[in-house]
């Protein structure tokens, strides 16, 4: 079965219909794609192709209402919280359908997939695939673990047709297990310090990675970034003492700016912004009741007139660390700084769940005494 995506332009879109028609959407700009006057707000479609050329799932921001929009998946009306969910949903459906097609490459090429039930290491190594090669040697057993690699079969992997960046576990008899991963075509073996400064080095990586996708979309012609705005953007208030002002926005701008029309504001109230994709975890203050709060949510900004720092008056990126709680103004040096930070927690929350995993389930195996009735009296 073959999938395709496809995802409506919404800034190729709306930038004609700014063109031709002058009318932006007043009460949405920033994702409605209909101009002119209408009530019904209809965002960019997302649509899952199935190999019959039939729709499988489609999703789209809507609102008739004209006040707080939904996500229109499928045939339902769907919350942000459920959007999330069903989002982690489709992602490990999509890592069961890869599975599938490596399964199924696996018996075309003639290749049955391996099974930890049918070999088992002699030796008892828990991580072992038990390869008799590797252990007819009496005096030195070697035990492997599956190959891990990415990108099987994708077209960046070249000539690796079962993926780049390969790597398994290993250990040599009774010494201490470790990682064996291909890197300029040798398998140096990492101890566990080494694999740590692997991931994060390819933390650091991926940021950049990210970084050029970013820089090459806005080197093509009609590609737009994460939420598109209008190029060129051009309007005019009148402030407080009825000077006439005109502002043509950043490209990436997607604030509503109707707001400023009100006759009472100044050019150091105005600013551009971006916000960038929300995420929200549940914490409290204090013992409090748990609530959903935003969590680094970044916004790309500037305040060209700002009276509060120059570090306003240049594009910048602020990050919301929590609700309400923001990090300064920050060029692409402190972002890259401040990434390597993120990254690095990341990884510690990593390491920390299987200790988690090991403590719950000492915690379980232990006695735990039970409180009779005449002793809690």
């Amino acid at each position: 079965m073959s999938l395709a995506v496809s995802t409506t332009d919404s800034s190729t879109k709306e930038f004609t219909a700014f063109k031709n028609d002058g009318q932006l959407c007043t009460v949405h700009p920033d994702w409605c794609t209909e101009t002119g006057v209408h009530d019904a707000h209809l965002g960019a479609r997302h649509v899952v192709m199935g190999n019959d050329n039939r729709e499988l799932l489609d999703a789209r921001l809507l609102d008739f209402s004209g006040s707080d929009p939904v996500i229109g998946l499928g045939e339902t009306d769907t919350d942000s919280i459920e959007a999330r969910a069903k989002a982690t949903e489709l992602r490990r459906f999509a890592d069961a359908l890869e599975a599938l097609a490596d399964t199924m490459d696996a018996f075309t090429n003639g290749e049955p997939p391996s099974s930890s039930d049918t070999i088992s290491c002699p030796d008892g190594v828990s991580f072992c695939t038990g390869d008799p090669a590797d252990h007819e040697d009496p005096n030195e057993h070697l035990h492997h673990g599956p190959l891990t690699a990415m990108g099987a079969h994708r077209p960046y992997a070249g000539r690796h047709g079962d993926g780049i960046m390969t790597f398994h576990l290993s250990q040599v008899n009774d010494e201490a297990p470790g990682l064996d991963f291909v890197a300029g075509g040798d398998w140096p073996t990492l101890s566990l310090g080494e694999v740590d400064e692997l991931i994060n080095d390819m933390s650091m990586h991926l940021a950049r990675l990210r970084a050029a996708r970013t820089q090459i979309v806005g080197l093509t012609p009609g590609q737009a970034i994460e939420t598109a705005a209008t190029a060129g953007r051009t309007w005019t208030y009148d402030d407080r003492y009825g000077t006439r002002h005109t502002v043509t926005c950043p490209s990436w701008c997607t604030v509503n700016h109707t707001d400023y029309m009100d006759g009472t504001r100044q050019p150091a109230d105005v600013h551009h912004q971006m916000y960038g994709t929300v995420a929200h975890a549940e914490y409290t203050e204090g013992y409090e009741d748990y609530k959903s709060w935003q969590l680094l949510c970044a916004h790309l900004a500037v305040s060209p007139d700002s009276p509060t720092s120059p570090a306003y008056r240049v594009p910048h990126v602020l990050v919301e660390v929590a609700a309400d709680t923001y990090t300064r103004p920050m060029d692409p040096d402190q972002l890259a700084e401040f990434i390597e930070t993120v990254a690095g927690q990341l990884e510690e929350l990593r390491t920390m769940h299987p200790r988690l995993a090991a403590a719950r389930a000492e915690w379980a195996a232990r006695p735990h005494p039970t409180t009779t009735s005449a002793e809690a009296t």
